[in-house]
């Protein structure tokens, strides 16, 4: 038997499982509102359709505060200083002036935000440090620079975007939404910190490493279960990069991907593809290569592997929602070519129904889950329902019926039945050492 051996798992008795959780429960569920959540309810009563225009307007007003605040600064305070000094010292920033006058003129600048007004420390002495011509030549200045650098708080740009949007749009039952916008910031403001923000941030890490490994025993498995099995005609490939065929000419993809400038790549797969970038996705974890009997047959895709630590609804989703329409883009591709270990190979159309596995170190138990089908059903509701926004904010918590949860659920049941349907869909577990 090969070193590890995975456990299959059976998705209709996993979600089963599941469903019998929720309609054990109760008829609805309240979640208090989290840290997370402040910004969808925002964007909602402020009526964005989209979260990019949402997130690129939000940056554009932290930057245009930040700039007018540094501005504020230099104009009351620091010009008239510099200007007071003696020329003896004000050689040491020759440029002051002139730098001074192109970050208030300038469009291009005062979108950097504070930044636009670094310049004016620009010479050989600061070498564009404010702060060092600041303690150096009017030290009496020290604090207030340091505090006009400052980035704003989050609570601070949420309100600058508020009012800038309360000056420039118009929409349904403003008044009321614009005050609950600016309560929510105030609810959020208050509040104690639940510890998600620092939780988030220690996860992400832990998630990102267990990620990895499991991608690493991923691919070891495959390899082991080929040599096993004395398979040489299948070819496991790691870390598959998917590229455009129009990028070949890049230096760096030179020579059939042999040599590349640092040793982490050395070991990269890629994969070329002339179907539209917006259609693929940029890697797959694990994909295996199979030669046929006859050789004068090309390779095909077996096998495409996508390894998650802990497996949940939320990552079966994304695999069926994500992975499976790239990969039928991908394998409708009749110029669809891999590269690897130094050489290029032009794939071939598979004769069967390839394997579409997913493989994870845990499942994740279905009262778990139902927490986690609940959360993605709240942030859900805050981001698409008005009336959910405005009674969170009044409430401080969310409120919803199990038929929500429900429903995600039989959604994602038809998605993996639909999938079953081009793909021989495979969950594996291997139980972490």
């Amino acid at each position: 038997m090969p070193p590890t051996s995975p456990s299959n798992v059976d998705l209709h008795e996993y979600l089963d499982a599941i469903e019998q959780k929720i309609k054990s429960g109760k008829p609805t569920f309240k979640v208090r509102l989290r840290n997370q959540n402040q910004k969808p309810i925002i964007r909602t009563l402020l009526g964005f359709q989209s979260k990019d225009e949402f997130d690129k307007l939000l940056r554009t007003q932290q930057k245009r505060a930040e700039y007018e605040k540094m501005k504020d600064f230099c104009l009351k305070s620091l010009q008239p200083s510099i200007l007071s000094l003696s020329d003896d010292d004000r050689i040491k920033a020759p440029q002051f002036e002139e730098a001074l006058e192109l970050a208030l003129g300038c469009k291009a600048l005062k979108a950097k935000g504070a930044q636009a007004f670094h310049r004016l420390a620009s010479g050989r002495v600061y070498k564009g440090k404010l702060i060092d011509l600041v303690i150096d030549l009017v030290p009496e200045l020290e604090q207030q620079c340091k505090d006009a650098m400052m980035p704003l708080q989050e609570h601070e740009v949420l309100i600058q975007l508020i009012h800038h949007v309360g000056e420039e749009r118009d929409f349904d039952g403003k008044d009321e939404r614009m005050n609950a916008a600016m309560k929510c910031v105030a609810l959020f403001q208050n509040k104690d910190s639940d510890g998600s923000d620092g939780a988030a941030a220690a996860n992400h890490f832990i998630s990102k490493a267990n990620g990895l490994e499991c991608e690493q025993i991923c691919a070891d498995w495959l390899t082991n279960q080929t040599n096993f099995m004395q398979q040489s005609k299948r070819v496991i490939l790691s870390n598959v990069m998917i590229n455009n065929n129009t990028t070949k000419s890049r230096q760096k993809y030179l020579n059939s991907n042999k040599n590349w400038n640092t040793n982490i790549n050395n070991s990269r797969s890629i994969m070329w593809t002339s179907s539209q970038r917006d259609r693929v996705c940029s890697e797959f974890d694990a994909v295996v290569i199979r030669h046929g009997e006859d050789i004068s047959l090309q390779p095909f895709i077996s096998e495409i592997w996508e390894a998650k630590y802990c497996m949940s609804p939320s990552s079966i989703h994304d695999a069926l929602t994500k992975k499976v329409p790239a990969i039928k883009t991908i394998l409708q591709d009749l110029e669809l070519s891999v590269s690897y270990d130094g050489f290029q190979q032009k794939l071939g159309k598979q004769p069967t129904c390839i394997v579409l596995g997913l493989f994870g170190m845990e499942l994740l138990p279905p009262e778990n889950a139902l927490g986690q089908l609940r959360s993605t059903a709240i942030s859900y509701s805050l981001t698409t329902d008005l009336d959910v926004a405005l009674k969170a904010v009044d409430n401080g918590f969310v409120e919803l019926g199990i038929d929500t949860v429900l429903h995600d659920l039989k959604n994602l049941r038809q998605k993996y039945v639909e999938s079953s349907q081009y793909f021989d869909i495979v969950v594996k577990i291997a139980s972490a050492q």
